[in-house]
């Protein structure tokens, strides 16, 4: 058992005991932790604020290789985003990068590069204008399964590596868009509106275009999609929570991303 300190981003917690709580990390020099932070849900300890969701600690803990719990030592704030703090769709997005990290990435495996990803996108989504901030998930969620080792084709057919064009599908199985040409060699595709095989297309080749909203039958789309491609490697279906409490907030007509005056990016 070592003594060792890392950058760390907080992905989840969870109550242990009366007054301690499990904090789920994704660090940057050991990959995902979970740590115990003894005494940590008392009001007014430094401790436990550092190691809430969306804040960058630097952590000390007694690393326990191949154990499942870590014991912290100390932590301190680094950095955070207020403006994740103040906006419910913000923080709804920036929720859902840190479950996607939790349930897509494994424990204590060593990449700084994801962390400097997932640090980075964070940054992304407390700054852009609201209706950038589907795009800013999107990337994050074909960059986080590229950095695993499984990202999706989806400038190219993963059948025949042709150009996707109108007309194409989507097969989470296959691993990518399908062109409206081999189709029939996959079963359980899905199509997609050329739009949607569009912001898709622009996704691989890292071109955003405009930054402008994304209309909400393109998002489902590309939302269900990726998604879907994201669950295959998971072995389960993924719901995330904060994309759940999202469609509530729409549903209720108080904050239209699409419509909203962005005074933040």
């Amino acid at each position: 058992m070592a003594l060792v300190k890392s950058r760390a981003i907080t992905l989840r917690t969870y109550k242990l005991g009366e007054t301690s709580k499990v904090v789920v990390c994704y660090t940057r020099d050991f990959g995902k932790v979970r740590l115990v932070a003894k005494g940590a849900r008392r009001g007014g300890g430094r401790l436990g604020a550092a190691l809430e969701p969306m804040v960058v600690s630097g952590v000390v803990f007694y690393l326990r290789q191949g154990r499942d719990l870590s014991l912290v030592s100390q932590a301190e704030v680094e950095r955070q985003w207020p403006a994740l703090r103040r906006d419910v769709v913000r923080m709804a997005y920036a929720g859902a990068v840190l479950e996607l990290t939790d349930a897509l990435v494994s424990e204590q495996e060593r990449d700084p590069g994801l962390f400097d990803l997932l640090e980075s996108t964070l940054d992304r989504v407390a700054a852009v204008a609201l209706p950038s901030l589907d795009l800013a998930l999107w990337g994050y969620e074909v960059a986080l399964s590229t950095a695993l080792g499984y990202g999706p084709s989806l400038a190219r057919c993963v059948v025949c590596d042709s150009p996707v064009e109108g007309g194409a599908s989507f097969s989470p199985g296959l691993g990518g868009s399908v062109c409206k040409r081999c189709v029939g060699k996959a079963p359980g595709a899905r199509a997609l509106s050329d739009a949607a095989a569009a912001v898709m297309s622009r996704l691989q080749q890292h071109d955003e275009g405009s930054g402008q909203g994304t209309a909400t039958s393109v998002r489902d789309e590309v939302s269900d999609a990726l998604l879907s491609f994201l669950g295959e490697h998971a072995g389960r279906q993924l719901k995330l929570r904060s994309l759940e409490f999202l469609a509530q907030v729409r549903r209720t007509g108080q904050y239209n991303v699409e419509s909203e005056q962005d005074n933040d990016g």
